[in-house]
């Protein structure tokens, strides 16, 4: 809108309206407002920004974080239940929050810098060997219950342990489903933090990755698991 009073500054009803204002100036703000229509107005717009920002700030929503890796660019997204998504595929922060706007398409996806910053903490002392343990919440609702049953049976191998997909299959009931097992954990949206990693062939040989046998095998890696078989060609990735 058009702003006719000369009276008011932008920043001086921007403050009051978040209750910043300078102790001695909010009582003669207070009563400009209640006699002048046009920064009353204004004061109004901001107090509805002010609440539609709060709302998305403490109301449900999927939140996302962007930091640097061993691995290139990782993202991490969570819901209010816990960690719904860790990628670092080569794609754009756009294509990340479209796949969880899709996934979640009546909750708002916003970007927060904050509350995801024991993610990324945790997931750095991973990576420089700092820690074998993640203080995560995984929230893997609206998978379905095999999924579930297979990623929360991989949540509970231990650093630097690893069991077969047969071996998974065994421990969920369905001992002949050990192609499923490995569908399941190919799909697993939250990996690392669900360690899919240590999950390999009765050979000891590596198995499938989403993300790629270099990461995989670099992952046991950092758990000291050199000796499972190394594919023919293999590329390693290198930690910083």
């Amino acid at each position: 809108m058009t702003r006719r009073c000369t009276t008011c500054h932008e920043d001086d009803v921007l403050a009051w309206v978040l209750g910043d204002s300078d102790a001695d100036a909010a009582p003669t703000l207070a009563k400009h407002l209640a006699a002048c229509p046009d920064c009353r107005e204004w004061a109004v717009e901001y107090r509805i920004l002010h609440r539609s920002a709060e709302g998305l700030r403490n109301g449900p929503a999927i939140r996302w974080r962007r930091f640097g890796s061993p691995f290139g660019a990782m993202r991490v997204a969570a819901s209010t239940g816990g960690l719904v998504a860790l990628s670092w595929q080569d794609e754009s922060d756009d294509a990340f929050v479209a796949g969880l706007e899709r996934r979640y398409p009546a909750i708002p996806v916003v970007r927060d810098t904050d509350r995801l910053g024991p993610a990324e903490e945790q997931l750095t002392e991973y990576f420089g060997r700092r820690r074998a343990r993640f203080d995560l919440f995984v929230d893997l609702t609206g998978l379905g219950g095999f999924q579930r049953a297979v990623l929360d049976t991989a949540s509970g191998l231990e650093f630097g342990e690893t069991v077969t997909y047969a071996e998974i299959a065994r421990r969920i009931g369905r001992p002949k489903a050990s192609r499923a097992v490995g569908s399941a954990l190919g799909r697993n949206p939250v990996p690392i933090v669900v360690p899919c990693h240590r999950v390999v062939r009765t050979d000891r040989t590596l198995g499938g990755y989403t993300g790629g046998l270099r990461y995989k095998r670099a992952l046991l890696d950092i758990e000291g698991r050199t000796d499972l078989i190394r594919p023919h060609g293999q590329t390693e990735t290198t930690l910083a």
